[in-house]
């Protein structure tokens, strides 16, 4: 399998080759490139400053990694490696754990140096995470003040309640903006059930997708107006590309998502690569000219007429799997 890679390069986490680093700050990458091949790629895991490659659905350690990992990140990942591999963080510090083998229930954290700290052989007695034992997630995925979460069959918001339309749904006293809820427009779909979440741990985009290959997008429309103009504050579909086969002008089928911090891309079920947003790190792909694309826009590289696995999606980068 080849993994392509396009964006910010800053701290390395798109150079996989260089064991030794020099103290020269690696070049941006402005169209997609070939970083990585094994003969067994998973999924790829981006952080910020650093990115993890798995190569077994079950998450014991990354085979491979690039990039500069913070001081806390690295902790946690050596005194408990099930819980670093499966925390979301969203922007505002906000730490979630989703249950997994050994965290039966989703806990919530203020921050990671508050979980460090919780799981410590003597914890403060003072201290109890946000438990939420009745729900089983399997899926997470954060953004700027808060999480979505897949909990079959709905999907669930919570966070800052000054941010409504991240939310997307009714905040009630019984149905406050700091617990999971709902969110009602994602709810009995003509194409199926939502199957995949995707956002930015610093962003205010979100998008779903649907079993039957429909994706929908929303978000704090002032906040991604620059790269999204038309960026609703409820969940919407989205008409990407055109099908020659549908008369109805429904665009094509959507395979996969990735949401960046200002910028998105999606793989069709026809094998394309489609993106519009902010590509002053080249995360587009579309090399060191274009700045910013405002309207959905055809992708194009080495990747073209290949099978491809799937998108991944940093704040300021794009990866892309591609099957032998």
């Amino acid at each position: 399998m080849s993994l392509y890679a396009t964006g910010l390069n800053a701290w390395s986490q798109l150079d996989f080759t260089t064991t030794q680093k020099d103290h020269q700050q690696p070049d941006d990458i402005f169209t997609f490139t070939c970083v990585l091949k094994d003969k067994n790629i998973d999924y790829v895991r981006p952080f910020p400053s650093y990115t993890l490659v798995y190569t077994t659905t079950t998450p014991l350690s990354p085979t491979h990694t690039a990039g500069l990992i913070p001081k806390l990140h690295h902790h946690l990942s050596t005194t408990h490696p099930p819980h670093y591999h499966h925390f979301a963080q969203a922007s505002n510090d906000t730490v979630l754990l989703p249950n997994h083998p050994t965290n039966p229930h989703p806990q919530q954290y203020p921050s990671l140096t508050t979980l460090l700290s919780h799981l410590q052989p003597d914890p403060s007695p003072s201290f109890t995470p946000l438990s939420y034992p009745s729900l089983t997630l399997s899926q997470t995925s954060p953004f700027a003040t808060g999480f979505l979460a897949l909990s079959p069959p709905h999907v669930l918001s919570w966070g800052d309640p000054r941010y409504p339309p991240l939310l997307s749904r009714p905040i009630t006293p019984t149905s406050p903006a700091s617990l999971p809820s709902p969110i009602p427009d994602l709810s009995s779909l003509p194409t199926g059930p939502i199957v995949k979440l995707s956002s930015s741990p610093s962003g205010y985009l979100l998008a779903a997708l649907t079993q039957g290959h429909d994706l929908y997008a929303w978000g704090h429309p002032s906040r991604c107006s620059a790269f999204y103009p038309s960026l609703p504050s409820s969940p919407e579909p989205v008409v990407i590309g055109d099908d020659d086969d549908d008369d109805d002008d429904d665009g094509k089928d959507i395979k996969d998502v990735a949401v960046g911090q200002s910028h998105i891309i999606v793989l069709t079920t026809d094998g394309q690569i489609w993106g519009r947003g902010d590509n002053s790190s080249g995360q587009l792909g579309l090399g060191r000219e274009t700045k910013l694309v405002t309207e959905w826009t055809r992708l194009r590289g080495e990747f073209d007429d290949k099978k491809i696995k799937g998108v991944w999606a940093g704040e300021r980068n794009s990866f892309i799997l591609v099957q032998p």
